[in-house]
């Protein structure tokens, strides 16, 4: 009886041993979540200079986004693609379906991800600090310096950081 009992116990020791050990996602396989990410903030530091003059730091609120922009869909894919898809709202001109931003790369030990940024509105693939991912939060930072340019802000360098949570 002690036998079976010592065995018993030995056995419900292992289970909960291997149950309770879940293996932590890798940074890439957080990025790559199927349903993608939606920008949910945007900052600069300092704050940025609108074609009108007004400043602000909040990018997503202040101006700097068209609404049609603000729920667009982000999708970094295994193939090392990021993808960009229109949320409910379509931007005039832009594609109703989802279309290739182009080859992203992730440095898990750096930290850094290489990708394009869309709200530059160009075809550049950038590298930025990824200062938070979980399966709630994608936070990067993007710093960057200005020449004189009177359609991007005023000479200086800026940081962009950006939150995005994921879509639904």
């Amino acid at each position: 009886m002690k036998k079976v009992l010592s065995i018993a116990i030995i056995a419900l020791a292992g289970i909960m041993v291997f149950s309770s050990c879940k293996k932590e996602k890798t940074m890439t396989e957080l990025l790559t979540q199927e349903k993608g990410w939606v920008m949910s903030a945007a900052t600069s530091t300092p704050y940025w200079t609108l074609l009108d003059q007004t400043q602000i730091t909040d990018l997503l609120n202040g101006g700097y986004f068209f609404d049609c922009e603000k729920d667009d869909i982000i999708t970094f894919k295994s193939d090392n693609y990021e993808y960009l898809a229109p949320g409910k709202t379509v931007c005039e001109g832009e594609p109703a379906q989802e279309t290739s931003l182009g080859k992203w790369t992730l440095d898990e030990k750096a930290k850094t991800l290489e990708m394009q940024l869309p709200c530059f509105g160009d075809d550049a693939i950038e590298t930025v600090k990824v200062e938070e991912l979980t399966k709630e939060t994608l936070k990067i930072s993007y710093t960057f310096t200005l020449t004189a340019d009177p359609a991007k802000g005023v000479p200086g360098t800026y940081t962009f950081t950006i939150t995005y949570v994921p879509a639904k």
